[in-house]
């Protein structure tokens, strides 16, 4: 009796799930971005036919990636890098399995997808995270009494998964989790890891980077079993294991290294650097020694590698003319397309030494803090054909500036003149420090009319900006940016028309904003005419509204 009892109870489990499963197949036809509507799942309304047939495999992994945006983000950046607001992540991950596991003919795509890019998120980020938490409450503790680690239980299981299928392991490209979860699993997360040979790029703790003893585990598992791993740091306390990179031959595809505080001198950087043949993007930080014998040609030293974006933070010793002596490498000329440079011995007033040796960079960032005004001489004007992003955050301590303009001031009037010399035709984004820095660009040489220019035409004297330019500005005491798309003067008929720039204060446009916004637009008409904008509030909804009632809801 008691065998046959386990059998209906069996059937009936069996059967509640089936059930929770089924508005996936009923609601399709009302949802849009459901695979019904995408024209898989069923015979497009003529019975007994299945239209999935015919779709290639590529296909229906481009559906699939409806169903989870974040599946396909091939990118090397850490969880808390790659946040996005685009919907819930952890919603979107629990859809794209409910897929492989009703569709079940799918599951080959739908795993690919679901298992090449996998997040183990702490929460929901969207309004089902309130439910679930007060369930956790309520439920959801261990033997002890204690609250249960979400983000714990589900790397716990992905372990089990990718260990006991080998070919679940082999799909996993990307393993992003929180900085709690993975400082407080490292011993779990080095048996994840041991078996995921084609790993590219895993969220490691704090302490691998500078050879911590508790970490050294988990570095020989990486070492010994991802050796395609794609982007890694070395940081204060591991100079021994930086320079001993020429002699193991470490991770020949990485593109993205990060050094930061160690203490080597310039020949072991440029010896160790050699190491990596596909480097990409590098970053130097609080590397107070280095000088510019690290970028001098040298016949005895590996040449410095040719990167697509170089990071310099808190290098004070090196100068432009070392930076300027890289550049003078074609190859590095070619390839440089970023280039940031933060509280180094490269000046402001040296900037146009940069941008003339750097003819394919698309974005300079400069941060920087100085306490004398511009040079009185004569400084060429910044000048690049091929720029299209400038960050140019220029600061002064103002403490003791009482009645006088801050020392920074000199450095935007600068930068002024090279805008309104139209030396920058394709600079479309500009980040400033200065919170009057619109109004100055607005004002700076006005359009001058000769008598009889109408009749002769355009004004040759005429100067300004020649193309529309998008100013983002930020004060000392303040926290969010404010834009102001500048539209330069046109020519309309026989007059000429001037307006002010479109004004949004403490706009917020994109991801990398964030925050609440003035709800309010200043329109540029001549008039100063004001208009205030809507705001729609709320954060956007997951793709899915699906909720389990199981007690053993992983995504919870």
């Amino acid at each position: 009796m008691k065998f046959l009892k386990r059998l209906r109870n069996r059937s009936k489990r069996r059967a509640g799930q089936a059930a929770s499963y089924e508005h996936l197949r009923s609601e399709g036809r009302k949802d849009p971005v459901s695979l019904r509507a995408a024209g898989v799942g069923g015979g497009g309304g003529v019975p007994g036919r299945d239209l999935t047939k015919a779709l290639p495999p590529t296909v229906l992994s481009k559906i699939f990636s409806f169903v989870c945006p974040h599946a396909l983000d091939d990118s090397y950046d850490t969880s808390e890098e790659s946040m996005t607001e685009d919907g819930c992540m952890l919603c979107d991950m629990r859809d794209l399995a409910n897929c492989a596991q009703v569709c079940r003919r799918w599951r080959p795509e739908a795993q690919a997808l679901l298992y090449s890019h996998v997040r183990i998120d702490a929460v929901h980020y969207c309004e089902l995270e309130v439910e679930l938490a007060a369930k956790r409450k309520q439920r959801h503790f261990d033997r002890n009494g204690d609250p249960i680690d979400a983000p714990q239980v589900r790397l716990t299981l992905l372990m089990r998964t990718v260990r006991d299928s080998q070919a679940l392991a082999d799909m996993v490209l990307s393993l992003r989790m929180p900085y709690m979860t993975r400082e407080a699993n490292k011993a779990e997360l080095a048996r994840t890891i041991s078996v995921l040979p084609n790993l590219r790029f895993v969220d490691l703790p704090a302490g691998l980077y500078g050879d911590d003893p508790s970490c050294l585990t988990l570095k020989q598992e990486l070492i010994a079993r991802c050796p395609d791993l794609r982007r890694m740091s070395y940081r204060h306390g591991a100079e021994g294991s930086f320079a001993r990179l020429p002699n193991v031959q470490l991770w020949a595809n990485l593109e993205v290294l990060e050094l930061s505080g160690l203490y080597v001198d310039d020949n072991t950087i440029r010896f160790s650097l050699s190491s990596f043949p596909k480097l990409r993007v590098l970053t130097l930080e609080d590397l107070p020694w280095l000088e510019d014998s690290l970028f001098a040609p040298s016949q005895s030293l590996p040449q410095f590698p040719a990167v697509q974006r170089l990071t310099l933070r808190n290098t004070p010793n090196l100068t432009a003319s070392g930076l300027v002596a890289l550049l003078s490498a074609p190859e590095v000329q070619q390839a440089l397309l970023y280039l940031t440079l933060s509280s180094t011995g490269i000046l402001p007033q040296d900037l146009h030494r940069v941008l003339s040796t750097a003819p394919r960079l698309r974005g300079l960032l400069v941060t920087q803090e100085v306490a004398r005004s511009f040079p009185a001489e004569q400084v060429p004007q910044l000048a690049s054909q091929s720029l299209t992003l400038l960050h140019y955050e220029i600061t002064s301590d103002t403490s003791g500036a009482y009645g006088m303009q801050p020392v920074a001031t000199s450095y935007y009037t600068y930068l002024v003149g090279s805008l309104i010399s139209n030396k920058l035709p394709s600079l479309r984004d500009l980040y400033v420090r200065d919170a009057n820095f619109p109004e100055t660009l607005l004002l700076a040489p006005p359009p001058r009319l000769l008598a009889g220019s109408e009749a002769r035409g355009p004004n040759p004297f005429r100067t300004g900006l020649a193309r529309p330019l998008n100013v983002y500005s930020k004060g000392l005491d303040e926290f969010e940016w404010n834009f102001t798309p500048y539209e330069p003067p046109s020519t309309r008929g026989k007059r000429d028309s001037f307006t002010r720039p479109v004004s949004l204060q403490d706009a917020q446009l994109s991801r990398p904003w964030g925050g609440d916004a003035r709800k309010s637009v200043l329109v540029g008409n001549g008039f100063g005419g004001f208009l205030a904008v809507p705001v729609e509030d709320g954060r956007p909804k997951s793709s899915g509204g699906f909720k389990r009632d199981s007690r053993q809801d992983i995504w919870r």
